[in-house]
């Protein structure tokens, strides 16, 4: 099984982004994006001709001209999915909108879950708040009485060194992030767009993945382009035979 969650700057990027997931697509069995307003999803399926889309749109908020808020799976045919939906884990304002999307899927007969996270931006420092922590107790709460195997991925919007972060570790769930020593999931995108301000301070980190103890890691990478303000984080992975 492959995955690859990206935070898609609402497609800012252009061509080299659409070129990129396309050629990925060969490879890939599911695609967890965020940052995917009404007209990205809609071209986007046309991209991925051979994948069923999940889309949470979100809301309509006052920052890029107004975009709409949305988060998208794309789920490789063949694959069922069982359940699927978004659930609020912050107060989205039109300043400050992300949210949480899940599915449960059926992949040649064994059952996993997966979360696809766009977590609350605001404050830009990306340290603890409350309403953070709050945030990675309710993904996890979510979770807790799941049968099968989780993947939870995104744009978490907090720094490694957080409460928010390992919380997730003290659930059981391994920080990929953190076990294949990534060194960073931003780009020269994201430093631009803040370098100007006088309180700029570059930040490397926004984006985790984080899997149970029986989902089997095969391979785990970010790798540095600039297909959006984000990278992508690329997932391969097993099930657990018992599952």
């Amino acid at each position: 099984m492959r995955i690859i969650f990206l935070n898609t700057w609402h497609g800012k990027v252009g061509g080299k982004l659409f070129d990129f997931l396309l050629n990925e697509s060969k490879l890939t069995d599911i695609f967890c994006l965020s940052e995917v307003d009404c007209q990205l999803s809609e071209k986007l399926k046309k991209l991925f001709k051979n994948y069923q889309s999940i889309y949470d749109r979100g809301i309509k908020t006052n920052y890029l001209g107004g975009v709409t808020e949305g988060r998208n799976m794309f789920v490789k045919n063949g694959m069922k999915v069982l359940s699927s939906g978004s659930k609020s884990v912050y107060r989205v304002t039109k300043a400050d909108a992300g949210g949480f999307q899940f599915a449960e899927l059926l992949v040649q007969g064994k059952k996993f879950n997966l979360g696809n996270v766009h977590g609350k931006a605001r404050p830009g420092h990306k340290f603890d708040t409350e309403s953070r922590i709050n945030q990675s107790k309710r993904i996890i709460d979510y979770f807790k009485d799941k049968k099968g195997p989780v993947v939870i991925g995104g744009d978490f919007n907090l720094l490694p060194a957080t409460k928010s972060v390992e919380m997730f570790e003290k659930s059981g769930y391994r920080n990929l992030i953190k076990d294949f020593k990534i060194i960073t999931t931003r780009n020269k995108l994201s430093w631009d767009q803040f370098g100007q301000k006088a309180d700029f301070e570059k930040q490397y980190f926004a984006d985790y993945c984080f899997v149970s103890p029986d989902v089997k890691v095969k391979s785990f990478e970010v790798p540095y382009m600039e297909v959006s303000d984000h990278l992508p984080l690329i997932l391969e992975f097993d099930l657990s035979p018992h599952q």
